[in-house]
């Protein structure tokens, strides 16, 4: 199997134009035509990473941090990037990162963190907003199901867990085809009245050239009577963080303590508060979620979980709620085991391994005395 198929397949559930503007997901050392002979996940990919690739059959590193960040200018070894680019270059080896793209998907970095402190049906904390459109196109209604079914096929009608959303109802349309028509029915200066549907779909706006490429070769008519329509709507399916409840309440002092076990962290640094007050809506975001404070707050939540912390952060905490920071790298290590799964789950033919490098850069010293 090729490296090509495997980016696809994971491109399709975390497509790269969810990731934001500053990011670099996505394929960036290797051949897409290569044959995988294994894969291994980690957060970051350096030389210890490759390194282990090799020892363990791999020729494909899957990273959620990209290595390359922030653009390379040249490979003269004078920095980790610029080392790792060059060693993975001359071992043919493969490195893909799937980074923010992964970050704003429901079942991405989020909900991993999330089910692994125990949050039962946890749903996207902050949905992205301005993110849909409205196809409403009229077709012949005999064609109305062809054109839906090409709308389907090209990415609209998606609505959480649900696709081939569409709503259809039906009408009279009129036309006079002019001088220079190529009518698919009626005649050149004659009114045309004809039975019609009109078709409308939810379409994320990332999808309107493809969904309107699709709808277009599928309708019989020379013009398309159509209007796309911006929709204030947030998808229940994009965004970050992840919230929802514990199965029963507990102790803050309990929850903190699962959390540090559950992660592997060896230091929890938490808002002033009652360790002994009960706690069950949690709210959750990998990585450096801090900024997203208010909106954990504005989601109801107990506790928010997340990391890359200020001083300041803790100290203006929204009332009611307890800010936890976990750590960079250990609130994103579960996805990586799930990311690790979920290939598993889908090809059986090379081995998907989980880096056992450890290349934190961040440590903490614990002070015994």
């Amino acid at each position: 199997m090729t490296v090509g198929t495997l980016v696809k397949w994971l491109e399709e559930r975390a497509p790269l134009r969810y990731q934001e503007s500053y990011d670099n997901s996505g394929l960036l050392v290797g051949d897409a035509q290569m044959n995988i002979t294994g894969v291994l996940c980690s957060l970051d990919a350096d030389e210890d990473v490759l390194r282990e690739a090799i020892a363990r059959g791999c020729n494909v590193v899957l990273s959620h941090h990209p290595i390359i960040f922030k653009g390379l200018k040249r490979l003269t070894g004078s920095s980790v990037a610029e080392r790792t680019v060059a060693f993975a270059i001359r071992h043919d080896i493969a490195l893909y990162a799937g980074h923010t793209n992964w970050d704003s998907i429901a079942g991405g970095v989020s909900f991993s963190l999330a089910r692994r402190l125990g949050i039962q049906d946890p749903k996207v904390m902050m949905p992205r907003g301005g993110a849909l459109m409205q196809l409403v196109v009229y077709v012949p209604k005999d064609f109305a199901a062809d054109v839906a079914e090409a709308a389907f096929l090209a990415g609209a009608g998606h609505l959480g867990n649900y696709d081939e959303c569409h709503f259809t109802s039906e009408g009279t349309g009129t036309f006079r085809p002019l001088e220079g028509a190529n009518p698919f029915t009626g005649t050149k200066g004659v009114r045309e009245v004809t039975r019609e549907q009109r078709l409308e779909f939810v379409v994320p706006v990332a999808l309107k050239n493809q969904v309107r490429d699709a709808v277009w070769q599928a309708h019989p008519y020379e013009e398309v009577a159509h209007s796309w329509i911006s929709l204030d709507n947030s998808t229940s399916d994009l965004g970050y963080g992840a919230v929802g409840n514990l199965l029963k309440p507990v102790r803050l002092r309990e929850f903190i303590a699962r959390a540090a076990r559950e992660l592997g962290a060896d230091a929890v640094r938490y808002s002033t508060a009652n360790l002994e007050r009960m706690v069950q809506r949690i709210s959750v975001c990998g990585g450096s979620g801090a900024e997203f404070i208010g909106a954990a707050a504005a989601s109801g939540a107990d506790v928010y979980v997340t990391s890359d912390a200020k001083y300041h952060g803790f100290q203006d905490t929204p009332s009611g709620i307890v800010l936890i920071d976990v750590g960079h790298g250990e609130s994103e290590q579960p996805f990586i085991e799930d990311w690790a799964e979920a290939i598993r789950s889908e090809f059986v033919t090379f081995a998907v391994l989980i880096s056992g490098s450890d290349n934190r850069p961040v440590r903490t010293y614990l002070n015994h005395g």
